[in-house]
């Protein structure tokens, strides 16, 4: 019997079952296999050895053409060059870097910076106002005005900003909370509403409002916004996810009441194995979907409470723990540590009972790398709920095959009886080898009893 087993964090199976998490793993499409789908697990982090000072890393920032595309970031209020710190600067975050090709921008809800490739300096903005978020389009840097329905705009490739060089959101008076630049278009994120002012190409008013293109539903906070894929993703001011459109919801209920629930949010997004991906990090973790699955799944760090990155730039992650920059490596240990990959599976029982003879899993034996030593013959977990996952049994351990066993079969028998309200059990693999899944079957023929 085939056994839905969970793709998505906070997707409720049928029946009475609770949510099947996954746990550092990501669906991905599998034409050769019968369900046409599998989990696949994430990489581990490594640590690049190129801190920047004591950290967390708030900010990353790299573009081709941009100080020669080198990486920059914004460290317990420092601003970094690689490793080489170019100055303090002020600013309680979400922190935003844009440039041009010889000048870099910086601002994080204060002072509005820029460095020149030898001297940072804070910029005159009009009234001496708070930024809040920049952004470089149509060769100018765009700036919103903290706590204002304004946003001001430089001269072309300028670095000062004209006291006149503003226009106000019109639809609502909403305050402007963040701002992006996609298809020569200025899109405004307000509490309220988004509206979209594309490229005049005029010197003196270049960007007006598109009419008749409004969203009426805003933006959660500064830092909920991101450009994903072709077009982009936010936070609404209803705690939702939405993609290019507000009807374009891709949040689940669940999901929702996490985000509402905490008291920071941030959107970001990165690519891992020529895929895009959209991070989602709030205080109780960090939420991932991808753009070809349109599924979600938790990325975490063993032993801490959320993922350690928590920006990203460049093929580059900051640290929210430390200073560290960090990448994706070739095994599965973040920073040698131990990479917890977790999922669930089961079924609803209404009514008597079934005896569970056996659990067999469709996965990838065999292919530890490690041809001796302390993982030569990897294991893997699991744990048994009878009360839809009120409480759990001891996990139970299995072999997943010495190197080269590749028609192991990853099974555990005589699991006892199961009854109402269902039979639930999580899967769990934390020594460093590949692991993937592609089907759950429970009670299979000659599997044991």
């Amino acid at each position: 019997m085939r056994v839905q087993f969970g793709l998505s964090s906070f997707v409720r199976a049928e029946g009475d079952l609770p949510e099947l998490p996954v746990i550092n793993m990501y669906a991905e499409a599998a034409p050769t296999e019968e369900t046409g789908v599998v989990l696949q697990s994430r990489k581990g982090l490594d640590d690049r050895a190129a801190d920047m000072g004591a950290g967390p890393v708030d900010c990353l920032f790299q573009a081709d053409g941009v100080m020669s595309g080198a990486l920059f970031g914004i460290s317990a209020n420092t601003l970094y060059q690689a490793t080489t710190s170019r100055g303090a600067v002020t600013g309680a975050g979400p922190w935003s870097i844009a440039g041009y090709e010889l000048a870099l921008f910086a601002a994080g809800g204060s002072t509005l910076y820029y460095w020149n490739g030898t001297t940072l300096a804070a910029v005159a903005f009009p009234d001496s106002a708070a930024v809040s978020k920049i952004v470089v389009g149509a060769s100018r840097l765009l700036c919103i005005r903290a706590d204002t329905q304004k946003f001001y705009w430089s001269d072309p490739l300028a670095v000062d900003i004209d006291a006149l060089d503003f226009a106000s959101a019109e639809s609502q008076p909403d305050r402007l909370r963040d701002i992006l630049f996609i298809d020569d278009t200025a899109i405004l994120f307000g509490s309220e509403t988004v509206e979209f002012w594309p490229n005049t190409g005029d010197a003196d008013l270049p960007f007006q409002p598109l009419e008749g293109r409004v969203f009426e539903k805003g933006i959660r906070a500064t830092g909920c916004a991101v450009k994903f894929g072709a077009a982009f993703a936010w936070v609404t001011n209803d705690n939702e996810v939405c993609l290019a459109d507000p009807d374009n919801i891709i949040s689940t209920p669940g999901l929702e009441a996490e985000i509402a629930a905490s008291a920071a949010c941030r959107l970001w997004s990165f690519r891992s194995e020529a895929q895009e991906f959209l991070a989602l990090r709030i205080d109780s973790g960090t939420w991932v979907y991808g753009a070809r699955s349109k599924l979600w799944s938790e990325w975490q760090t063993y032993g801490e409470a959320n993922w350690q990155a928590q920006c990203f730039a460049g093929g580059v992650f900051g640290s929210a723990l430390d200073g560290k920059t960090l990448a994706f490596g070739t095994d599965y240990t973040d920073n040698g540590d131990v990479l917890e990959r977790r999922f669930r599976a089961g079924f609803p029982i209404n009514g008597g009972g079934v005896n569970i003879k056996n659990i067999t899993l469709r996965t990838n034996p065999g292919n530890t790398p490690y041809l001796t030593g302390q993982y030569a013959d990897p294991r893997i977990e699991l744990r048994l709920s009878r009360d839809a996952g009120k409480t759990w049994g001891a996990w139970k351990v299995q072999t997943m095959g010495e190197q080269g066993a590749y028609r192991h079969r990853v099974q555990w028998r005589g699991l006892g009886r199961a009854s109402q309200p269902g039979f639930l059990f999580e899967v769990r693999v934390t020594d460093p080898v590949p692991f993937r899944l592609s089907d759950v079957l429970v009670n299979e023929p000659w599997g044991g009893r």
